[in-house]
Order: structure tokens, then sequence, then C-alpha cells
């Protein structure tokens, strides 16, 4: 089920046959990132401190995780290829895991906190094992990194979509079903049916390249977990290498941090700043609209410009949409919706780009080591953005404490102004900060190029950038 790796564009059918996959772990991915911090805390009942616990706990873990499924799947080995079997094991069960996140048992204190990390980790862990394998064909699939742009494109397409039939699903499960316990657990189930056949469908319509590489399959299970501690050990000596890939993990890093304090603070202020729920319906959904129309627009000034001016430009839309948030607190809907739409086409920027120039490293990677290591490359990624959104719902829990922030209460001016702070003013500083890390990101188009023509020739660099 291989084939040898060349330059040549790939057919339509492999493009959205790959990029449609995006939408179901998007069906996932939105649903925690934006409703499991709130559902702990204003429907399951954990108080805000715990909740920020019960979160990190299984962050942390995912973030550990991560580079041992990446690490597993570089040498997994198969008729189906190295990270298609992934999308085709894991997905039923990680559907399941789903539902029972957003499931309420029977318990109380110190028990439903435990039942609350068991089952977020359980998730996070199927979840892992579907979504590295996913951004490693992302590599595997074709070395044209204008190609990567296009079909990177395609996915935050498909990624707005899955986003945005979760930020409509929810509510409106919500909307129509009058205990909240109940809607949430079959909003989940749905979503991860829907997930589950779309990612079969992946399985089904795409096809791994072969790669010259050195990284050896394992046969036996000793060699197996041999092999996974030398992997986790080298991940930090790989940075040395790979400066691209350096900027890339501060960015996704200091975007976990920071600017995911953004959607998760917005239910709450929507609750209880602009106290109109059914609000959710339609303004959740809407930055999944925006990407849908804008995502071609910023492939294409990323081909007429470079990767990095167009992620630049976006993060100059979206820090101004977090000033004008945080200056007029837009309870006007109009208002409401031109700053949404603002912040929505800025970050759509980042999305579209971050996703376009990781795969770019693994280049860069074999130009510098003679190791290509995709799923270990992103599985480091995706490791620092997990283990940085473990800090954040630290960050948040003691925040909301601080503030005092009491859930299903009527809150106080003060701290509706520190929630709005929270939301606004933390991720700006992220968002700046990430500009100074890419500021001189080195890997353009005609770089790349040069990389590839380096590599055919068995040209090798060790260099820092």
């Amino acid at each position: 089920m291989t084939e040898q790796m060349d330059t040549a564009r790939l057919p339509w059918s492999r493009r959205l046959g790959w990029a449609v996959g995006d939408a179901g772990i998007n069906f996932y991915w939105q649903g925690v990132g934006i409703f499991l911090y709130f559902f702990y805390t204003d429907v399951m009942g954990i108080s805000p401190g715990w909740a920020g616990v019960a979160f990190a706990a299984a962050s942390f873990w995912d973030a550990v995780s991560d580079p041992v499924v990446g690490a597993i799947a570089d040498r997994t080995r198969s008729r189906f290829g190295r990270f298609r079997p992934w999308l085709l094991f894991a997905s039923p069960p990680c559907a399941l895991a789903f539902m029972l996140v957003f499931w309420v048992p029977p318990l109380v204190g110190g028990w439903l906190v435990a039942y609350a990390v068991a089952t977020h980790i359980m998730f996070r862990t199927l979840l892992a094992a579907i979504g590295i394998p996913y951004n490693a064909l992302s590599a595997r699939m074709t070395q044209d990194s204008v190609e990567r742009g296009t079909i990177a494109m395609l996915r935050m397409i498909f990624a707005a979509g899955g986003a945005l039939a979760t930020a409509f699903t929810m509510p409106k499960f919500v909307s129509l079903i009058d205990n909240p316990r109940h809607a949430y657990f079959w909003a989940a189930t749905l979503l991860g049916a829907g997930a589950t056949l779309i990612l079969m469908a992946v399985f089904l319509s795409t096809r791994e390249q072969a790669a010259d590489d050195d990284t050896p399959p394992v046969a036996r299970t000793a060699g197996l977990f041999r092999t996974v501690a030398e992997e986790v050990a080298s991940f930090w000596a790989m940075l040395r290498y790979n400066g691209p890939l350096a900027r890339m993990f501060a960015v996704v890093i200091l975007g976990g941090i920071t600017t995911a304090l953004n959607g998760k603070i917005l239910l709450y202020w929507v609750k209880y700043d602009l106290k109109e729920p059914a609000v959710m319906v339609w303004l959740l959904p809407l930055p999944g609209f925006v990407l849908l129309f804008v995502a071609p627009l910023w492939n294409w000034f990323a081909q007429i410009t470079s990767k990095q001016a167009a992620w630049m430009s976006g993060a100059v839309l979206s820090a101004t949409s977090l000033a004008l948030f945080y200056l007029f607190n837009p309870h006007d809907h109009v208002l409401l919706i031109a700053i949404t739409i603002l912040g929505a086409a800025g970050g759509s920027a980042g999305v579209i780009m971050f996703w376009s120039m990781l795969p770019d490293t693994v280049e860069y990677n074999q130009w510098a080591t003679g190791e290509r290591a995709e799923a270990r490359i992103f599985g480091l990624t995706t490791f620092g953005q997990k283990a940085a959104l473990g800090i954040n719902a630290l960050m948040l829990g003691a925040m909301l404490t601080q503030v005092g922030f009491v859930a299903n209460r009527p809150q106080s001016a003060e701290t509706l102004a520190a929630l709005r702070a929270i939301m606004c003013l933390i991720p700006l500083a992220g968002l700046l900060c990430s500009a100074l890390v890419l500021w001189h990101y080195p890997i353009t188009a005609r770089f790349h190029a040069q990389l590839r023509r380096d590599i055919a020739d068995g040209t090798r660099h060790a260099v820092k950038v």
C-alpha cells in the first residue's frame, strides 16, 4: 500500500480524503477545548480549582503519551502502512470514551473528580492514537511544500466544518433538552458516531508513500519499549539541530498556555456577562463559518508572500480583535459579530500556517540529521501543546477561584471585569510573544526546495537556526 515518494501533485481524491479527517478530530477537540471545562463546573458541579486539576491531569498525561505514540507509530509496519492502521483501530473506542467524558455518574466529591480524571485520560490517550498518526500522514503523503500548503488549507476548511458542527450541536442540544446532563451526553454520542465514520473514510481513501530513512521497525515487545525510551530521551536533543521546529514548538506552547483561555472563558462571558445563553447557538459556530471562506485566501496569500508573512498578518487581526473586545465589552450583537469575525479571520491564518509549516520541519530534520521521524516530530509538538493546555487549565482554575467566581450564581462587576481580562489580555500577550518567536523563521519556499535538493544529493548540514 505504499508508493514511491515524489513531488507530483496529489489527486483531489487523496487531498480531500485526508483533509476531511480533521472534521472528525475537531468534533472531539472542540468539544473538549470549548465545552468540557464549563461542563465540569456548571453541569457536573466540580469547583473551578478541582476542574482545573482534572483537566490538567489529563492534559499532562496526554503530553507524556503523545511522544510514546509517535515513537511507536514511526515503527509500525503493516500492509496498510505505518499510520493508517491507527485510524482504523483507535476510532471506535475513542468515540465511546468521548461519550463517557460527557456523562455525569451518580457520584459526589472526590469520587466525581476521580471519574472526571479517569475518563478524560482514557479519552485523551485514544485521541492521541488517532491524531498523531493522522498528522504524520501529511508529511508522508507529499514532500512538496506548496502541496502541503494546499492540503493544510483543505484540512482547515474541514476543521472549520467540524468545529462549526460541534459549536452548533452542543448548545442546540442544551436548548432542546431540559436536563443539561442528558443534553451534553447525547450531543457527545452523536458527535462521536460522526467522527468514527469520517475517520473510517480517511483510512479508506488515503495511501502512504515510501520514504528513504533509517527508522527501523521493532519486531519484539522488549525492543519496542526500549526504543520508546530511547525516543523520549532524544526529543529535546532534536531541537538543538532543528531550529525551525524549536520555533514552532515555542509557538504551540505559548498558544496552549495563553490564547486557549479565550475560548474557555467565552462561555462564561455569554452566560454571566452577556446573559443571553441562546447566543451560543450562533456565536460559537461563527468562527467556523469564517474559516470556510478565508482559508483559501490565506493559502493564496502565503503562496505569493510566505507562510511566515501570512501568520504574522493573521496575528495582527487577532490582536486587534482581542483589544477591541476588552475595550468595548460588546453586548451589542452587531459589534460582537464584527469583532468575532475579525478575530476568527486572524486566528485561522495561525492555524492554517502552523499545520502547513510544521511538515516542512521534517525535511529540515532529515537535512540536518539524516532522519525524517514524522510521527516523532508531530508527537513532540503535540506534547508541547498538551502540556501547555495542562498549565492553562491549572491557571484557569486558580484564576477563577481568585476572582471570586462561583458557578450558577450572579457574578459581581469586579468578577466580570476580571473574566474579560483573562479572556482578552493574557491571550494578547501570548500572541505578541509568538510573533517575536516567528520573526526570523527561516524556511521559505526557496529554502525548502534547496533542502530537498540537498537531501536528494545526500548532503547533510548539522546547523542551528
